[in-house]
């Protein structure tokens, strides 16, 4: 079964990881199950790397896999935040790795896929995992006192997208027969603005509402945007890329969160909250019982 693992399962880790902190106000144990199960998977991923590294080395020479598998560093960045109330010092060199390893993935892919071999027609929003994810750093950096490198990951992340988002929309208008297997990969329009929300106001302190504001409007659109596409995608057979549906949900309901402790609660968004945690919950679920159903036929 290890063998047969795929690298996008690292994307259902960390919306595993991610909703567990969502979930942790209310519902403190769902956080621990959360971690558990993200953990676990963690474990397979790293089985995998040890015994078939080859495998390994094969899945990222492919420009889609390789992009994907910025989901593992950032699971690594997140998971130091749960490790930091038990061993701070373990919790920061495990983030420090995360950082390390996803500014790796950004240099190679860099020079194998876009100065080396740049193919329009493979490129996907996949490509945010490996320029925008890095975002992921500036989210959990405060967890080890280290704001000011956190809002510097925020800037790089949103540079990141000002570049790369016109990209992807190109391609998608140039190229729009996209094969069943990589069809999922769209949702992740709905992570691009909500990561770096949620990266802007866990790395700065004097924000800007008004620029704020702006962001989360945008992320809205594209919220309901992916929320459409996951109902109609979701219907298609089972690929690795289903993970592309979970962590997205998860952390643009983590922006509306954000967003609410800065400018205050209200009706209207404390419903979309509720709404979004359901949502994003039920999703979750929904791909790692495809994922379990598809790992116990291998």
């Amino acid at each position: 079964m290890i063998e047969k693992i795929p690298i996008p399962i690292c994307g259902l880790i960390l919306a595993l990881l991610s909703l567990g902190n969502l979930l942790n106000d209310t519902h403190p144990y769902l956080r621990v199950l959360c971690a558990t199960i993200g953990i676990i998977l963690m474990i397979l991923i790293l089985a995998k790397l040890i015994l078939y590294p080859k495998n390994i080395k094969k899945d990222l020479k492919n420009p889609v896999i390789a992009s994907n598998s910025g989901t593992f560093s950032m699971s690594l960045m997140l998971l130091s935040t749960y490790l930091s109330q038990f061993m701070p010092d373990i919790a920061c060199g495990v983030w420090i790795l995360g950082v390390a390893l996803h500014i790796s993935l950004m240099i190679y892919f860099t020079h194998h896929f876009i100065i080396s071999n740049f193919d329009i027609s493979t490129v996907y929003p996949s490509y945010w995992i490996v320029f925008i994810g890095i975002t992921m750093a500036a989210i959990t950096a405060h967890v080890h006192g280290l704001n000011e490198i956190g809002f510097i990951f925020f800037l790089a992340g949103f540079i990141a997208m000002l570049i790369t988002l016109p990209l992807v929309i190109y391609r998608y208008l140039k190229y729009s027969d996209i094969p069943d297997a990589n069809k999922p990969l769209i949702c992740i329009f709905n992570a691009v603005l909500s990561i770096l929300i949620v990266g802007y106001i866990n790395s700065y302190n004097s924000i800007s509402i008004e620029f704020l504001g702006i962001m989360y409007a945008f992320a809205c659109i594209f919220y309901i945007f992916s929320l459409i596409k996951f109902l109609e995608y979701r219907k298609l057979d089972f690929y690795p890329s289903f993970a592309a549906f979970t962590f997205p949900f998860v952390i643009s309901t983590l922006a509306t969160k954000g967003v609410i402790s800065k400018i205050g609660s209200n009706i209207i968004l404390d419903d979309v909250l509720t709404l979004q945690t359901i949502i994003a919950s039920a999703i979750v679920l929904y791909v790692l019982i495809k994922y379990i159903k598809f790992l116990s036929r291998n």
